[in-house]
């Protein structure tokens, strides 16, 4: 038979701490990446704090700080940004050194496959010198 009064209170217990540490590691997540001048969004927070997103929405207290702090940030600039910006002639300089290396590796492509070419000549002279041999 089935426990009539089951003790639930180690769960119970259990999901309290559960809960109180999720919401501790939150909090450090948002005071560090703040400090840092992270972008702070749900994502982000999600992925530095180890917890879900749907967490952050569940919970008013973090939803509403999380979108605090994106409204104080909205002027910065995130690192994609800066990445974008690359001069032209920074592209130009990185195009032409893969360029040179793409023809540096063509070469060594052709000259391996003479090598493997001759390799393979040779074997069959020896091949043939032992053959009659035998």
């Amino acid at each position: 038979m089935a426990n009539v009064n089951p003790n639930t209170q180690g769960l119970k217990t259990y999901a309290l701490q559960k809960k109180i540490n999720t919401k501790e590691r939150v909090d450090e997540a948002l005071k560090k990446m703040y400090k840092e001048n992270v972008r702070i969004n749900f994502n982000s927070v999600s992925k530095v704090a180890k917890v879900s997103k749907a967490f952050l929405y569940k919970e008013l207290e973090y939803r509403n700080k999380i979108e605090l702090f994106r409204k104080e940030q909205e002027g910065i600039k995130s690192l994609n940004h800066y990445k974008k910006s690359v001069s032209e002639t920074s592209k130009d300089v990185i195009i032409e050194a893969l360029k040179n290396k793409i023809s540096e590796l063509n070469q060594k492509i052709r000259e391996l496959e003479l090598e493997n070419k001759q390799l393979k000549e040779t074997r069959k002279v020896e091949l043939g010198n032992i053959y009659d041999k035998i």
